[in-house]
């Protein structure tokens, strides 16, 4: 081994192999491991965790001695002090106050701004009956509209706004994706053309994030409050957490899920089955409807299994603590990975198999297997929504098309793991025709 490389290695540690392929890393050394893995990524001492102990310690048991990962400060420069980011008294206040929106009444409203969007884009697909779909941008247009309506009860018709918003948000979260695990971001410092364009994106959301705020409604309305005591950027700080972290999150999900449904045509018809079962007369899809779908939801749970949006997250250990028998210095970076957790033979049975029938019989996994949201009072406060998402996502996909997989097999499709999962680099492709006769969706 030349001096350079080995230089290379006492500098930056296991960090080059995991920043050249983050997943594959990740099931090399966590699947399976039932204590925190040492690593070194760069000059702190780091720690892969990837069993249920390790998650119910580090975010539920001893969660006070665990802060949150300087990994994620480098989303500032996007999230600002919002809830991803921020810590103490500050992200109590907002997180309090969001739990307003996220209320079941006001939740509702949001969800049936919602639902109009999701019909309105399955009439303008069945236009296009025969088209092949690009799903990541179908979704994350999609979403995207969606979280707006159910968040910021806005309907948003501007199209040219609409997509003002879904090209800054992929240009931001691209950049963070790719900068995420370098020692340092030069573009945030130099003139650089990748530089400018994430700053150019921040501004645009910035700038459509002021224009809801005139008159705040939803999620907004009920972090304004807020404002007098932490002052304007808590409005900025939060919509833009919510909405970049609600729609790509839901966008990438949203792709596995309507990809896995395109290869599996069994379970289509499984979940088409009870989805025309439960449909009123009318064939609108409502919010108390999705609570009906046992088999829906449980397919949104098995793919948020096999292919969870947050697939990592970090800690940052404030004082020496002990994991599974593991000493944790005071300073340690904690990589908790729901990607590897949510693959062990020893909680679910043929972890690499789509079954989303695991979720309605047989025995459970220890409650700390399955995180797609993660766990204790950083939990992702969106989850219900997302989840109710991604159930009627799942019902629009099936009652109204027949979906051709043009990608290749489910196994076959590699997601990028950046600073959430991704789709596949190539991208994910399907044919989507109208079932006939069309079912009504809305």
């Amino acid at each position: 081994m030349s001096f350079i490389t080995n230089l290379r290695r006492a500098v930056l540690g296991d960090l080059p192999d995991f920043a050249a392929d983050p997943i594959g890393f990740v099931e090399r050394h966590g699947i399976g491991a039932d204590v925190p893995v040492a690593l070194r990524l760069g000059p702190k001492p780091a720690f892969l965790i990837s069993h249920p102990a390790g998650f119910q310690r580090v975010l539920v048991e001893n969660r006070d001695a665990y802060g949150k990962g300087a990994e994620q400060a480098r989303l500032r420069p996007l999230f600002g002090e919002g809830m991803v980011t921020a810590s103490g008294p500050r992200w109590d206040a907002a997180r309090q106050a969001a739990k307003a929106a996220f209320s079941q009444s006001r939740l509702n409203h949001g969800l049936e701004l919602a639902l109009c969007v999701l019909a309105q884009e399955a009439a303008g697909l069945a236009q296009t009956s025969g088209s092949e779909i690009d799903l990541h941008g179908l979704m994350g247009r999609l979403t995207m509209r969606m979280v707006i309506a159910a968040l910021f009860h806005e309907r948003l018709e501007d199209a040219a706004a609409a997509d003002a918003i879904y090209r800054a948000g992929c240009v931001a979260h691209r950049h963070l994706s790719l900068s995420m695990w370098r020692l340092v971001d030069l573009d945030m410092y130099l003139p650089t053309r990748e530089g400018r364009a994430f700053r150019g994106a921040i501004a645009e959301m910035e700038r459509q994030i002021a224009g809801f705020a005139q008159a705040p409604k939803g999620f907004l309305a009920a972090l304004h409050p807020l404002v007098a005591e932490y002052g304007p950027a808590v409005m900025r700080d939060e919509a833009i957490t919510a909405l970049v972290a609600g729609f790509e999150t839901t966008a990438t999900a949203g792709c596995w899920l309507a990809y896995a449904l395109a290869r599996r045509p069994d379970l289509a018809a499984w979940l088409r089955q009870e989805v025309e079962e439960n449909l009123p007369a009318d064939g609108e899809l409502r919010p108390g409807l999705l609570r009906d779908l046992p088999r829906t939801r449980a397919m949104v749970q098995e793919v948020l299994r096999l292919y969870p949006s947050a697939w990592w997250f970090a800690r940052t250990a404030l004082a020496d603590d002990v994991v599974s028998g593991v000493a944790i210095p005071k300073g340690a970076s904690i990589l908790l990975c729901p990607w590897a957790l949510h693959r062990r033979p020893d909680q679910w049975a043929d972890p690499l198999e789509l079954k989303p029938a695991r979720f309605l019989e047989g025995p459970q996994p220890d409650k700390f297997a399955y995180v797609p949201f993660g766990a204790g009072p950083r939990a992702c406060i969106g989850a219900q929504l997302a989840t109710a998402e991604l159930t009627a996502l799942a019902a629009m996909l099936v009652t109204t098309f027949d979906i051709e997989a043009l990608s290749g097999p489910l196994a076959a499709q590699v997601p990028e793991g950046g600073i959430t999962l991704g789709a596949p680099r190539a991208g994910m492709k399907v044919r989507l025709s109208v079932r006939e006769p069309l079912r009504k969706v809305a």
